[in-house]
C-alpha cells in the first residue's frame, strides 16, 4: 500500500528550517518566528474551523440524487456532475460511504491522456472538495506519477484532508484494509465517503464493490456477480473475468467488520427492478481502450454505421466515429485481425440482400486499406438477413439490421492470469488442469472450443485449439488410454433439445480428432444436456460457462 499526502505541517516545518539558515540577526529571527506563529496561528484557524454540517448518507443520497446499484453520477466519458468531472463511470456501492468509478483521463477534455492512470489533478482534487476521505487507486501503474493531494475547503464549510492510496485489488490484506477505510466512514458522519476506483469503473472497482456489498449489505454470492457483471458496459466478455466471479463467489464477510442492520438498511442502495440492456453492450471503442475485454471470436456492432436502404455505402466515412475507432485499434494493435461482416433487413430476396450486405462490407473494408491497414489483417463477408437484433415487422426498427459488424479473428494473447496487463504483481489464481495432469476421472473444459449460438460448427478458432490438444492426445495415446468428449448446455429450453445439441457439439469435437489422425479407439463422445452445471443458470453469465465442451480422463495408457 501506498499514500500520497502534503500536509500544512510539512510546509511549515520545511519554511522553519530555511528560515533559520537565512537570518543571522537575532531581531530579525525573533521578527521571523513571529510571522511563523503567526502563520501557524492562521492554519490552526482554518482546520479548527467548524463544518456547517455532517458528510452523512442522507446529504449524499440527496446531493447525488440517490439511484440504484447502477445509477451513474458521472458517465462514461466523466460527464453528468460537474463537481466531480475528473471522475468516470462513478456510481454509489454505500450512500454517503463508498463510490465506485474510473479515472477520466481517456476522456479528459483538457488534460487527455493514456487511459492506464490514476486520477487527473481535478479528479482528485474535486473529490477532496466533496467532502471525500480517501480515494482508492487499485491497479499499480503510474502511481508514482500521481499528483500530491493537499487539504481543501469542502462542502460543508470545513477543511478537508482527503487521502491518495494505491492498493491491489487482488491482495486479501489490502482488501482487508479497504473494506476498513469503509467501514470508518460508515459508522461515523464526520468521515466522508471513500472513492474505490480504476481505469474505467468496470473491472477492479466493481470487484471491490462487490466484496462491499457482501459485507456490508449482506448481498448473496449470486447477486453479487450478477451485480458485477450488470456493471461492466458489457465489458466482460473475456475469459479472464472469470477470476473476478471466483473472488465475489468465494468472498467471506469478516465478522469484525460487520455493521448494524440499521445502518445498512440506511446506506444500502437496491438492485434495479429492470436493467436497460442498451447501456450494457460492448461497442468498438471497447476495442481501443480495453481491448483484453474482447475474446477471439467475438463480434461487435458498429451501432453508429447505419445505410439506407438498397444502399452499399454512406458519404463522409473519415468522419464516422466508429470507423476511426476501428482503425485505431487496428493500428495500436498490430496482432489484431478482423472479418468485416455485412448484414441487411430481410426486404426483398435473400440473394440479393447477401450481395448488398457483402458490399457494404467491402465499403468498409476498402476505406481500412485506404488508411494503410493491411489486407492480411482485414477480410469481409456478407450475411444477408441472417442474425436480425431487431424486428423486421417494422421501417423504425428494420434500419437496425442494416449494419456491420466487426468479429475479432486474432489478437494479442491475453494473459489470463490478470485483470489488467499492467506489469506488476498477477493475481494468485488456482492451478490450471491439463491432460497431462488429469487424474482419472477427472474433467477438463475446452476453453477455446466455442460455438455460435444453436451452432454445432467448428470456428476456426477453436480448429487451432483443437491441434494443439491433438498433439497432447497423440503423446499420451497407448493400450489402455481413453478419453471421453462431453458436451454440455445450461439450462435454456427444452431439456430434449439441450441434450441433442450438446451430443452434436461433442460429435463435431470428436470428428475433427479423428480427421486430425487420433485413433478412434483412444476417445468417445456423449452429450450431457444441462445435466453437469458447473455455475449457476440463474444468470447470464452462469449459462454462458454452462455451454461448455470437456474432455474427462477415462483410463490411463498401460505403462
Amino acid at each position: 500500500m501506498r499514500r500520497i499526502s502534503i500536509t500544512f505541517a510539512f510546509v511549515i516545518s520545511f519554511l522553519n528550517v530555511f528560515g533559520q539558515d537565512a537570518i543571522s540577526d537575532s531581531l530579525a529571527l525573533a521578527q521571523y518566528q513571529d510571522s511563523l506563529a503567526q502563520r501557524q496561528a492562521y492554519i490552526d484557524s482554518l482546520l479548527s474551523v467548524k463544518p456547517l454540517f455532517a458528510l452523512s448518507p442522507e446529504y449524499y443520497k440527496e446531493r447525488y440524487n440517490g439511484g440504484d446499484l447502477t445509477y451513474k453520477i458521472t458517465d462514461n466519458k466523466g460527464d453528468g456532475f460537474d463537481s466531480l468531472y475528473g471522475t468516470r463511470n462513478l456510481r454509489p456501492i454505500l450512500y454517503g460511504v463508498a463510490y465506485r468509478g474510473g479515472a477520466n483521463n481517456y476522456y479528459h477534455k483538457e488534460n487527455k491522456r493514456n487511459n492506464h492512470n490514476p486520477l487527473p489533478d481535478d479528479g482528485i482534487r474535486n473529490l477532496c472538495v466533496e467532502g471525500f476521505s480517501a480515494s482508492i487507486y487499485l491497479y499499480q501503474e503510474n502511481f508514482d506519477t500521481a499528483p500530491p493531494v493537499d487539504s481543501c475547503a469542502c462542502v460543508h464549510g470545513g477543511l478537508n484532508d482527503m487521502q491518495y492510496y494505491q492498493y491491489d485489488y487482488f491482495d486479501n490484506q489490502h482488501i482487508y484494509e479497504m473494506l476498513k477505510l469503509v467501514r470508518n466512514s460508515a459508522i461515523n458522519d464526520s468521515v466522508g465517503p471513500v472513492y474505490l476506483h480504476c481505469w474505467n469503473g468496470w473491472h477492479a472497482s466493481g470487484l471491490l464493490a462487490a466484496l462491499t456489498l457482501r459485507q456490508f449489505c449482506g448481498m448473496s454470492k449470486w447477486d453479487a456477480i450478477n451485480y458485477w457483471d450488470i456493471n461492466t458496459d458489457g465489458a466482460n466478455n473475456s475469459p479472464r473475468y472469470q477470476k473476478i466471479r471466483e473472488i465475489i463467489k468465494d468472498f467471506e464477510p469478516y465478522p469484525d467488520l460487520m455493521i448494524s442492520d440499521s445502518l445498512g438498511n440506511r446506506i444500502c442502495p437496491p438492485m434495479p427492478e429492470f436493467i436497460d440492456s442498451s447501456e450494457i453492450h460492448v461497442e468498438v471503442e471497447h476495442l481501443v481502450y480495453v481491448p483484453e475485454s474482447i475474446p477471439v471470436g467475438f463480434s461487435i456492432v458498429l451501432y453508429n454505421t447505419s445505410f439506407a436502404s438498397g444502399q452499399a455505402s454512406f458519404s463522409n466515412p473519415d468522419g464516422n466515429q466508429d470507423l476511426q475507432n476501428l482503425l485505431t485499434a487496428l493500428k495500436e494493435q498490430p496482432e489484431l485481425k478482423v472479418e468485416i461482416g455485412g448484414y441487411t433487413d430481410n426486404s426483398g430476396s435473400y440473394s440479393k440482400n447477401v450481395q448488398i450486405s457483402a458490399q457494404r462490407a467491402k465499403f468498409v473494408y476498402n476505406w481500412l486499406l485506404r488508411k494503410g491497414i493491411d489486407q492480411s489483417r482485414i477480410s469481409y463477408k456478407g450475411y444477408g438477413p441472417a442474425k436480425p437484433l431487431y424486428s423486421n415487422r417494422y421501417k423504425s426498427t428494420r434500419a437496425g439490421n442494416r449494419r456491420i459488424e466487426v468479429k475479432v479473428l486474432e489478437k494479442k494473447v491475453d494473459n489470463m492470469d490478470v485483470l489488467v496487463d499492467q506489469g506488476e504483481t498477477p493475481v494468485e489464481t488456482k492451478r490450471k488442469d491439463s491432460l497431462e495432469t488429469l487424474k482419472i476421472g477427472q474433467s477438463m473444459v475446452l476453453s477455446g472450443v466455442n460455438f455460435e449460438p444453436n451452432q454445432v460448427v467448428l470456428t476456426d478458432s477453436s480448429k487451432l485449439y483443437l491441434d494443439s490438444l491433438i498433439v497432447k492426445i497423440k503423446a499420451l495415446q497407448g493400450n489402455g488410454f481413453k478419453v471421453e468428449i462431453g458436451g454440455h448446455t445450461d439450462k435454456s429450453g427444452l431439456e430434449e433439445l439441450n441434450i441433442l445439441l450438446s451430443q452434436q457439439r461433442a460429435e463435431a469435437v470428436y470428428n475433427y480428432l479423428i480427421e486430425k489422425g487420433v485413433k478412434a479407439k483412444y476417445i468417445s463422445w456423449k452429450g450431457y444436456g444441462s445435466e453437469h452445471p458447473i455455475e449457476s443458470n440463474k444468470y447470464q453469465w452462469g449459462r454462458e460457462i454452462n455451454r461448455r465442451v470437456e474432455i474427462t480422463l477415462l483410463s490411463k495408457a498401460n505403462s
